[in-house]
């Protein structure tokens, strides 16, 4: 289930930091053997300003404090060649997070019914998403390390 690369969707996502619970896409961006995920919670939010080009990748100006890996809406980014997200999407390297494997076993133990695996990103766009978030100046350096 957490194999990097992969896409999922909780129904709903449990947020660590309290916040009321809702369903959420989740993508693996690493691993740490059997007791770490780095992982992003991909939203619809744009929160890129108007001056900025707003293309499919890599969107980062460390100047204006933006870094975003934007997904545009139903442009297939999947290793099966069938999945894109049906609205515009965005990664933020301020919001890739380190979270417990065991923690996430234990609150989503079934697949089809806590949460779906939707496919995998392909290889191409994995490897420039993960370049993306290495390269900013907001994804914290604890992080950077596994994405490498």
């Amino acid at each position: 289930m957490f194999s990097s690369g992969n896409i999922l969707y909780f129904t709903p996502f449990h947020f660590p930091n309290g916040n009321q619970s809702k369903n959420k896409y989740f993508i693996v961006l690493a691993n740490d053997d059997d007791s770490l995920i780095i992982a992003s919670l991909p939203t619809s939010h744009d929160h890129i300003p108007v001056i900025i080009e707003k293309r499919h990748g890599c969107i980062n100006n460390d100047e204006m404090r933006v870094n975003c890996y934007f997904f545009e809406s139903k442009r297939i980014i999947s290793d099966c060649g069938t999945f894109g997200f049906p609205i515009d999407t965005y990664v933020y390297g301020e919001q890739v997070q380190m979270l417990s494997l065991k923690k996430l076993n234990e609150a989503y133990p079934q697949e089809g019914k806590d949460y779906l695996k939707l496919a995998s990103l392909s290889k191409d766009e994995f490897k420039a998403l993960r370049q993306c978030l290495y390269s900013s100046g907001s994804t914290k350096n604890k992080i950077k390390r596994y994405l490498k």
